[in-house]
């Protein structure tokens, strides 16, 4: 995957594959929750993917998930990226060099937990993909715009911007699923009113206030509309 590419190699397939494994991924881990020891900073290594999951994303057998303290966690990323540890205590961190993926124990039951492993699980098919550019690479990691490098480096990062995508359609296979009654039609429409709410949730409609003028903005407005279609494809026909 060349660089540029992004939000333009990507597919639906993949996308649902994301979803899928993040619900195998969730069951698993909640399986520890209650023999995690709250004292312990070390992470708890609870396998690899390729040992409780099947999966059709090349690479993901051999990613270790691991279950982290947050405090710990956080100072774990900040130390991997060179960065001083600012107290925050992130829900999710992909390792490339491991590889794993390592949860807060504090959020395991967080109701944006599931999320949260469709985030960094797209971190690390991204990485994957683009043989570990996407999460080093300076071009990779630096907001297109000018105007945004200084006033959102981090929500504009364009691996980040695929992440939360990747919340935003895994909240729009819910929302189907919870709508699934409706006609077709009307689903679909219930569909891209919801699309149009969680792009504004997640941040990502502030970043393309030119909507349609902007190819990124267009080709994930055409991934969520092709992940749109083949889910209801997909329950009608159930």
């Amino acid at each position: 995957m060349r660089l540029q590419e992004l939000f333009l190699v990507e597919t639906t397939e993949e996308d649902r594959a994301i979803i899928s494994l993040a619900s195998v991924i969730y069951r698993h881990v909640i399986k520890y929750a209650d023999y995690i020891d709250p004292e312990s900073t070390k992470p708890l290594d609870v396998g690899k993917i390729g040992d409780f999951a099947d999966t059709p994303l090349d690479g993901f057998e051999d990613i270790k998930i691991e279950l982290q303290q947050g405090v710990a966690l956080g100072k774990r990323w900040a130390e991997s990226s060179n960065k001083e540890y600012d107290g925050k205590e992130p829900r999710g961190v992909w390792f490339n060099e491991i590889p794993a993926i390592a949860f807060n124990t504090d959020s395991l039951y967080s109701e944006k937990i599931k999320s949260t492993i469709v985030h960094e699980l797209r971190h690390a098919l991204d990485d994957l993909k683009s043989e570990g550019k996407a999460g080093s690479s300076t071009r990779y990691r630096t907001p297109k715009k000018k105007e945004h490098r200084k006033t959102e480096p981090y929500l504009a990062d364009p691996s980040e911007i695929n992440g939360r995508f990747s919340q935003v359609l895994n909240a729009l296979v819910d929302s189907i699923s919870r709508n699934s009654e409706l006609p077709k039609d009307q689903l679909f429409d219930k569909s891209i009113s919801v699309l149009k709410r969680l792009f504004v949730m997640y941040d990502i409609s502030s970043l393309f206030p030119e909507k349609y003028q902007s190819r990124d903005y267009k080709r994930l407005v055409k991934r969520a509309v092709d992940l749109i279609n083949k889910e209801i494809a997909h329950i009608k026909s159930s």
